[in-house]
């Protein structure tokens, strides 16, 4: 039987699990709409790829996935009043999902790219790793290179691991691939 505290805590935990992922909707709905730039009213040369499947590599806590179908990729204008803001002149919005994982990142057009956002799930075995979406901390908390149309992504995000209760830090990699 567990405690009073705990189970607040627990309870804590899980409202905020489900307030992060509601802003993770709000973000993947956000990131769906057409962008529209300030010239003029017309819509922004956003660019978008809906070509055959690639992988998409993802890890979480020591465990891998790789996602096999296709990956999303916007670009428009960087938005700085945005949260989480937007850095450089363009913003690269990249989506991609199966059954048991899923990856969404804003990175900059920036060299070496910068993270504006990032959030992804993977379930394993044992239960389901969940980083919602929010912007990094500091530079150094996570990084991308970028070769070509591929993107690595490495680095840590508050969020939920399975058997733990409370929100942490989670370690995590991405290689995906733009069309």
């Amino acid at each position: 039987m567990t405690s009073p505290e705990c189970r607040h805590r627990m309870r804590a935990a899980q409202r905020r699990l489900v307030l992060a992922a509601v802003g993770l909707g709000v973000v993947v709905l956000g990131a769906s709409l057409p962008a529209c730039s300030s010239k003029s009213g017309q819509p922004s040369s956003a660019t978008s790829s809906t070509a055959a499947p690639s992988s998409t590599t993802v890890m979480v806590g020591g465990n891998k996935h790789t996602i096999m179908t296709k990956v999303d990729c916007t670009s428009a204008e960087a938005q700085p009043s945005a949260t989480p803001a937007e850095s450089g002149d363009l913003t690269t919005r990249i989506s991609v999902q199966d059954d048991s994982a899923s990856v969404s990142l804003a990175l900059s057009d920036e060299k070496p790219p910068s993270v504006d956002g990032f959030a992804l799930s993977l379930k394993t075995e044992s239960g389901q790793y969940q980083v919602p979406y929010q912007a990094p901390q500091s530079a150094t908390q996570v990084q991308a290179t970028k070769d070509g149309k591929s993107y690595t992504v490495t680095g840590t995000g508050q969020g939920v691991s399975p058997n733990q209760g409370d929100v942490h830090q989670v370690t995590f990699g991405i290689h995906v691939t733009c069309p």
